[in-house]
């Protein structure tokens, strides 16, 4: 690891999150590389967050918290930012844990490259049985670091768990009222052709819970990750000159067509059974709006194999 001893602001929102913060914040306090600081703001909790808040930071100078000027996870996330220190920032969520080694290995991964994001691999974790849908996010998440194929895969889910990853502080933008905020930070990134270098290490456990924002807010719903991935598309990847075709009949494609009329883009929406007509596009970009069983798959990538379409390039997964 490198020696170097700078200073890393770990930036944290916090609403009502008594329940699990002390867990949380024992987790930052322990980790191996100790020259960080912890920038925490209260969200308006209406709990004894504040009150725990007020005896980690008494405990340990390193912890410093403050109340959100604003409303919502941007806001407290920005004003973390505004009052944090360091040249390097990572994001830590209240009701989650830090491995003891995180930011060690992170900072080994990163090697302090100001053009990179570090990363590792996540696990669930919960008080009851963790769902399938969970699992397959996190089996998923943890094959990217694998395949270091992040990019790749971009349209089809956030690359990036929302609290796993460590980078200079140029690199960290939360644009206001655009959610999902992680999904948005790591377009942010994809935009600015920033590397993300993977540790093949845990380097953070996700607590599932039923009252994880992700779980209750419309900010998180399918429909706001659609909106968000299609209007960056349209920002990023799309070539006016080439042919659109969107794929798949679900509520997929149906969130997939409403935001690509809404920017007025003329497209080909083509069915599964009738895949073929794409060899009548010429050179189309290809948004595959259902993800069918393994064998399936196996023919749609041979069909972009044959017409000289490359996955991450020229067609992406939804």
């Amino acid at each position: 690891m490198n020696n170097r001893s700078e200073l890393v602001s770990i930036i944290m929102p916090a609403k009502n999150a008594s329940s699990w913060i002390e867990e949380c914040l024992e987790s930052v306090i322990k980790q191996s590389y100790d020259s960080w600081e912890l920038i925490v703001v209260n969200d308006h909790s209406a709990d004894h967050t504040t009150e725990i808040l007020e005896e980690y930071s008494k405990k340990d100078g390193r912890i410093k918290h403050y109340n959100n000027n604003g409303n919502g996870i941007i806001d407290a996330l920005n004003m973390a930012l505004q009052l944090s220190s360091g040249e390097w920032i990572t994001r830590m969520d209240a009701d989650d844990i830090m491995p003891a080694n995180k930011l060690e290995t992170l900072i080994s991964a990163l090697s302090w490259n100001k053009n990179a994001v570090a990363s590792g691999k996540v696990k669930y974790f919960s008080d009851q049985p963790v769902s399938d849908g969970y699992k397959n996010y996190e089996t998923w998440l943890n094959k990217r670091i694998d395949r270091n194929d992040y990019w790749d895969w971009m349209y089809r889910e956030c690359v990036i768990s929302s609290a796993n990853w460590l980078t200079h502080r140029n690199n960290v933008e939360f644009e206001e009222n655009v959610y999902p905020e992680d999904y948005a930070l790591a377009f942010h990134w994809y935009n600015r052709g920033i590397s993300i270098l993977g540790a093949d290490a845990i380097t953070h456990l996700w607590r599932e819970h039923i009252e994880r924002t992700s779980r209750n807010s419309k900010d998180y719903q399918q429909e706001a990750f659609f909106k968000l991935k299609i209007n960056q598309f349209f920002k990023i990847t799309r070539d006016n000159n080439r042919p659109l075709a969107v794929m798949g009949n679900n509520q997929k494609s149906k969130l997939t067509i409403d935001c690509i009329e809404s920017h007025g883009s003329a497209f080909d929406h083509i069915q599964l059974e009738n895949i073929s007509k794409l060899k009548a596009l010429g050179s189309p970009q290809v948004l595959i709006a259902v993800f069918p069983e393994a064998n399936e798959r196996a023919k749609i990538q041979s069909l972009m194999e044959e017409l000289h379409l490359k996955m991450g390039i020229d067609w992406w997964w939804l």
